[in-house]
């Protein structure tokens, strides 16, 4: 089990932000891991050459994505995908952010994002990370609260309680 609130935070290089490492593969070295990024000023995101990107607002009003032929409008709680070789503007909506990012290496692993609601989830992969944003779910036997998360494998039983949200990533061999 990862819990934000422990986990030190560092700053980017750029000044814009900060983030959080929470978690990462248990069963290859780089595969994917999971973040969390505090963004506190329109800026250029990071790139990771070779790798890809699952990207979800979690705290503030949004952000706007552009470059090299991306224009994406991120709305809270609404995940979205991209290379993580391209590199992208980033404008924040009505002040700072705070998104959560798996980045993977697509030639390895095969990822979903999906925001939970409430209710009981059965998710299944080799390996199953999922974050607790608002409210108490229950993962592999474990009540994780807002802020805390783990990485559960194999299959998995998810209780959402009624006002809360979880993040599930699966992560598969590709």
């Amino acid at each position: 089990m990862f819990d934000m609130r422990t986990i030190p935070t560092k700053p980017w290089v750029n000044g814009a932000g900060t983030r959080q490492e929470l978690a990462a593969s248990t069963q290859d070295d780089t595969a994917w891991w999971l973040s969390v990024a505090r963004i506190d000023r329109d800026c250029p995101f990071s790139t990771y050459p070779g790798l890809a990107r699952l990207h979800v607002i979690i705290a503030g009003k949004g952000t706007h994505l552009s470059g090299a032929g991306i224009d994406l409008e991120v709305a809270p709680l609404v995940p979205v995908s991209f290379d993580g070789d391209t590199p992208l503007d980033c404008r924040l909506r009505n002040g700072p952010c705070t998104a959560i990012n798996v980045i993977f290496d697509p030639a390895r692993i095969r990822a979903n994002l999906a925001v939970l609601t409430a209710g009981v989830h059965e998710m299944s992969a080799r390996e199953v990370a999922v974050f607790c944003v608002s409210g108490t779910v229950m993962a592999g036997g474990v009540t994780i609260q807002a802020g805390q998360g783990m990485v559960v494998q194999g299959a998995s039983a998810m209780t959402v309680d009624p006002d809360a949200r979880a993040l599930c990533a699966r992560l598969d061999p590709a």
